[in-house]
Parts: structure tokens; sequence; C-alpha cells
């Protein structure tokens, strides 16, 4: 590992495999404000590749999965149930302009979370939302969570059992991706930021 100058304020190394981590990197942006810096240069980098011009306007719909059986919880509560999600809304996105980004949330004295899904669709519908920047875009797409001590040990340890916590643990901080598809529209390319927190979940926390 070679170490790299901070990037707001965070630690930074490169690694083996040519990756960057940093290090020490709250769960939930809205806890520290260079968190928050960060995140949302990482959701800025994800607008401006997607090469779209502003003024813009976008429809927000939401995909929610509760775990209303083990099935469910197997399935969808994973990086990989993600990108699963928004196959399953694939009639929806083809030759559509798309962003998502996950959120999970317990609600009160909940044993399990919900899983949802946010779509942020250009669009021109009525009730349509008019963004005019890539500020306004994050700002419009932000997500606020009001408990930041959600995931305690009992319910790691509840849900521990069926699936991965340490990538569910990440999903808070995963910026928006623009939705992509293969050449014949066949499928969903993974989400480059969703492949990183693979790879750190790897890590301990």
């Amino acid at each position: 590992m070679k170490k790299l100058k901070p990037l707001f304020g965070f630690e930074c190394e490169y690694d083996d495999d040519g990756l960057i981590e940093i290090k020490d990197v709250c769960e939930y942006p809205q806890l520290h404000p260079n968190a928050l810096k960060l995140h949302r240069h990482l959701e800025q980098v994800k607008i401006n590749d997607s090469n779209i011009e502003f003024p813009i306007r976008i429809i927000h719909f939401t995909d929610t999965k509760t775990p209303k059986d083990l099935y469910t919880i197997k399935t969808y509560y994973s990086i990989e149930g993600i990108l699963r999600i928004v196959e399953e809304n694939k009639s929806r996105l083809i030759g559509k302009t798309t962003f998502i980004k996950p959120e999970i949330q317990y609600p009160k004295k909940s044993k399990y979370p919900n899983l949802h899904i946010h779509f942020y669709q250009l669009s021109q519908e009525e009730g349509s939302m008019y963004i005019i920047d890539d500020f306004d875009l994050i700002e419009s797409c932000s997500i606020f969570y009001e408990n930041t001590n959600q995931f305690t040990e009992k319910r790691i340890a509840d849900i521990g059992r069926y699936v991965d916590t340490s990538e569910l643990r990440q999903i808070p901080f995963l910026p928006m991706e623009l939705v992509r598809f293969n050449i014949e529209n066949t499928y969903i390319l993974p989400f480059d930021s969703h492949l990183l927190a693979l790879k750190a979940s790897e890590l301990p926390f």
C-alpha cells in the first residue's frame, strides 16, 4: 500500500489492485462535513460522466422491498440484490436516462430493515421536477437518515444470519449511479461504486 495526499481530510492509500482506498470515512455522509463533501464530489463525478446537459426535468419513483420473508431478504438485501431490483424495473428504464440510489432504513422496533431503490429519471411528464444544475440534482436526490445508529449489535446478528451485513452498512454512502445497458439492451451493467463496495466488504468494520 502506498500513502497518498489526504482527500477532504481523509487518509488515502493506493492498493495493489490500483485502487485508491479512503480510510476512516463514516458510514453516513451527513455525520461529518468532510464526509458529506466527499460524497457529493463522488456524485458530481457520476453526473459529469453521464454527459447530461442542464437544465433538466426529472421524475422520482421508488421500488421498496420489505422483509416479509427470508426469501426477500436473501434475494435482495445485498449489493447484487440492488442490481436485481433495478433489473426488475428494466422495462421502465430502456431508452431513458435514469440514476439510481439505494437507501436502507429500519422502522422503529423493527427486526429487519426496508430496502428502497430510488429512481431519478429525466422526463418531461407533468409534475416532473425542474433541475438547474448538477448541484441542484445532488441536493434534490439527497437522502437523510434520521437514525445513524440503526445497525445495532442485535440487528446485525439477526440479519447477519442470512446476508453479509458489511455490504448493507455501506449502502448509505453509495453515490447515485447512472443506469447503463449493454448494446442489445438485454441487461443492465453493474454499477462501479457497487463493485467497489463488494471489494470493501471483505474488510472488517
